[in-house]
Formats: structure tokens, C-alpha cells, sequence
């Protein structure tokens, strides 16, 4: 029976120590993988439209700033009851004296419009000249924030792309931990059963049935634990992909293989040429500039072409149709200092934008070298695990041989598959702390 209970113990043994990348695919739903989970995400996510539709917003801001360079029509109509008459006169001879005529008009006439329902309309075209200057200025302006909605929608999927890795590594996580578990369990319900059966027949001890037993319910809860665990990670990755969050799907093991050691002087100089970050401190600064400019264009007087039509409607004596072009000119020769304080602050946040670009350079190398070592120090955790586990299971392999030999007891056996369970979790942490660390280096490098 002894010899018996050893063959058993060793099946079971080895279905819960063997690497479980092969089966993680096995959990419920399609299998998703990391390229097409980037590309859902990149189609579907909710908050990466939204960026979009500000940089919509903001090409339509453009096309508005350009049409301002184009004449202004206004139009003015006034309907309204005179609440008291118009009276005036006009006085003999007002309008000249003439030998042949004598004086126009001959004698006083008063001019009187009763209070009735009056009406006065005009149109007017204004096309802007030195006003120019400033509107193109809004229009360069415009057209950097039009790049800068763009850029923040680069840096958004860069990080969403980032959030898609992360998350999909930790579903994959959990469910290796779940396959692992669900095996470990039923182990230990088979060999509950098998520990009953020997404890009727006297042949192991109470301690040991009650042990396997306490061992079962721990294995049973931690499933429940890793089980619910792992629902919430798919339904975080679910929301990234922009689907519901109800949507089934299991993912696909990860390479075994790991990308050659990154070099990191090519990295910095990737890093400076792609991330957003870098695009969008340049193009604040840039937006900084245009602003310095706008605020001293506002020494130069608005001078504008403009051409109008004004008819009084029911009004007596004034003439119905009267039109008029020429020059309108406003200026404000003193403000009390107000434009040059504008231009100072102008001026000011331009040499603000110049010290932000420079420490978001420095920001952007500082993460390269951090996530670099860190990179360097997953690849090399990995290798320690990896020789860990190796060393476990050669350990189990020994300990196996030394159970069939009787010269250890079962629970030395449980001892060491335990230790080789705990050596291959690590492992497989290792593996999956290393792929993170990559795609976090992958987003500082700014790559999609």
C-alpha cells in the first residue's frame, strides 16, 4: 500500500509542478492576444476619442481664425415708435442767397415728423489692413494649438498602449496563477480522499488527515481569491479595449525568448526624437513666441477699409438712401502702460516655456535611465529564479527517489512540492515583471 500511495503521490505531484504556460490558454472565452488587444484599444477607447474630438474641435478653431482675414458685413436694423415728434427748422436763407433767387429757403420752415413708427437700417462691409498683422499672428497660433491637440492624443496612446500591456500582463498573471491553483486543489481534494481512506484503515495518523484537510481548504479559498482577482483584471482590460466589460476571453502565453539587451545612449537619443512630451514643450514655447509678438502688434493703429449704407425709414426731410466709404481708424495713443506690462508678461511666460522644455528634456532622460536599470535588473531577477526553480526541482526529483526508498516522510514530500510551487510562481513572476518593465521602457522610448 505504501508503494502504492507513492505512485499516486508522485502523478499528482507532477501534474501540478508542470509548467503551466502551455495550458494558460485554456480559460473561458477566444483568445485575445497582446496585438489584437492594442489594436481594440487604439479603434475603441472612449477616452482616446475624446482626444480626438479635441483636435477636431481645435482645426475647426483654425478655420475660424483664418476668417477674420475677410471682410466683416454687419448689418444694424431699428424698428421703433417715436414717443415724441421730431420738430426742427430751417431758417430763411440757410441754405445760401442767390441774386436770382434771392435767399433759400425764402422764408423759416419748421419740419415736423408726428410720433409714428420710425425705422433705421444700415449695412456696412469693413476689410481689415494693419489688423492683418494680428490676425495672421492668431492663425500661427491657432495652428501650434491644432499641433498640440495632436501631440496630446499621440502621448495619450502612447500611455494607452502602456495601460493595454500592463493590464494584459496582469490577466495573464492571474490566470497562470489560477491554472496552477485549480490543479493544486484537485492534488489535494485526490489526496484527501486517499488520506481518508488510509486513516480508516489505521494507516496514517489524524495529524496527517487533519493537515491535507487544512492544506484542501486553504488551496480551495486562495482559487476563490486569484478567481476573482483575475475577473477584475478582465474587466479593467475589457473597459481599456472599449467593450463590455461582461466580454469573455482568455489571453495567450507570452515568448519564453527575451529581446536582445537595449543599448542605452541609442535609447536616449530614440526617446528625445519620438516622445510627445518633447513635441509639446517645443511647441509651447513656440506658442510663446507668437504671443510675445501678438502683444507688441498692438502698438500699431487699426486702420480698415470700410463701406456703408444707412437708409431712415418715415422720417421726414432726411435724405432715404445715404452711402458712404473711407477710412476707419482706431487707436488708444495712451492706456496708462497696459500694453507694455501685456508685453512684459508676454515676454516673461516665453522664458518660462525656454526652462520648461529644458527640464522636460532632462525629465525624459531621467526616466530612460531608470526604466533602462530597471529593465537590466528584471532580465537578471529572471535568471535568478529561473536557476531557483531549476535547483527545486531537482530537489523534488531527489525527494521522490528518496520517498520510494521509504527513508522520508510523506509530509517531507509535501514540504518540497510546496517549495518547487512557490519556485515556479516566482518564476513566473519574474517573467511577467520583466515584460512589464519592457513595455514601460517601451513607452519612455515613446514607441507604440
Amino acid at each position: 500500500m505504501t508503494r502504492r500511495l507513492f505512485i499516486i503521490t508522485c502523478v499528482l505531484v507532477a501534474a501540478v509542478c508542470r509548467f503551466p504556460f502551455a495550458n494558460a490558454q485554456t480559460s473561458g472565452g477566444p483568445v485575445l492576444t497582446l496585438d489584437e488587444a492594442l489594436r481594440q484599444a487604439r479603434s475603441n477607447n472612449r477616452d482616446l476619442k475624446q482626444y480626438g474630438f479635441e483636435v477636431s474641435k481645435q482645426g475647426e478653431a483654425l478655420s475660424e481664425a483664418k476668417t477674420h482675414r475677410y471682410p466683416r458685413f454687419d448689418t444694424f436694423v431699428l424698428a421703433a415708435q417715436l414717443l415724441t415728434p421730431l420738430d426742427f427748422s430751417v431758417k430763411a436763407g440757410q441754405f445760401g442767397t442767390f441774386p436770382s433767387t434771392g435767399p433759400i429757403p425764402g422764408n423759416n420752415i419748421n419740419i415736423h415728423t408726428p410720433a409714428r413708427p420710425i425705422a433705421l437700417a444700415s449695412v456696412t462691409a469693413t476689410q481689415p489692413l494693419t489688423q492683418l498683422i494680428r490676425i495672421n499672428l492668431s492663425v500661427v497660433d491657432q495652428r501650434l494649438k491644432l499641433d498640440a491637440a495632436q501631440l496630446s492624443v499621440d502621448q495619450r496612446r502612447q500611455k494607452l498602449t502602456d495601460d493595454v500591456r500592463q493590464s494584459y500582463y496582469q490577466v495573464l498573471q492571474s490566470q497562470l496563477q489560477y491554472e496552477s491553483q485549480k490543479s493544486m486543489v484537485k492534488y489535494l481534494e485526490e489526496l484527501l480522499q486517499l488520506t481518508d481512506r488510509r486513516f480508516s484503515q489505521q494507516a496514517v495518523l489524524a495529524a496527517d488527515r487533519l493537515s491535507v484537510k487544512a492544506e484542501t481548504a486553504k488551496a480551495i479559498y486562495q482559487l476563490t481569491t486569484i478567481e476573482d482577482t483575475l475577473a477584475d483584471r478582465k474587466e479593467a482590460l475589457n473597459h481599456l479595449l472599449g467593450r463590455s466589460v461582461q466580454t469573455e476571453f482568455s489571453v495567450e502565453p507570452i515568448p519564453t525568448t527575451l529581446p536582445e539587451q537595449e543599448d542605452l545612449p541609442a535609447a536616449r537619443t530614440t526617446a528625445l526624437a519620438h516622445r510627445p512630451e518633447m513635441k509639446l514643450a517645443a511647441n509651447h514655447k513656440l506658442q510663446a513666441e507668437v504671443a510675445t509678438r501678438t502683444e507688441k502688434s498692438r502698438y500699431i493703429p487699426d486702420v480698415a477699409i470700410q463701406a456703408g449704407y444707412l437708409t431712415p425709414a418715415n422720417i421726414n426731410f432726411l435724405p432715404q438712401n445715404i452711402g458712404f466709404v473711407g477710412a476707419l481708424l482706431t487707436w488708444q495713443p495712451w492706456d496708462w502702460g497696459e500694453k507694455r506690462h501685456k508685453v512684459r508678461q508676454a515676454a516673461l511666460a516665453e522664458k518660462q516655456a525656454g526652462l520648461s522644455s529644458e527640464d522636460t528634456r532632462d525629465q525624459i532622460l531621467l526616466e530612460v535611465n531608470s526604466n533602462f536599470r530597471h529593465l537590466r535588473e528584471a532580465r537578471a531577477h529572471l535568471a535568478v529564479t529561473e536557476a531557483i526553480r531549476d535547483a527545486e526541482t531537482e530537489k523534488m526529483r531527489n525527494q521522490k527517489e528518496a520517498y520510494s526508498q521509504q527513508s522520508i516522510l510523506l509530509s517531507d514530500l509535501l514540504k518540497q512540492e510546496s517549495s518547487l510551487k512557490d519556485a515556479d510562481s516566482q518564476y513566473h513572476q519574474a517573467v511577467l515583471a520583466y515584460w512589464s518593465a519592457r513595455a514601460d521602457f517601451q513607452k519612455t522610448l515613446g514607441e507604440e
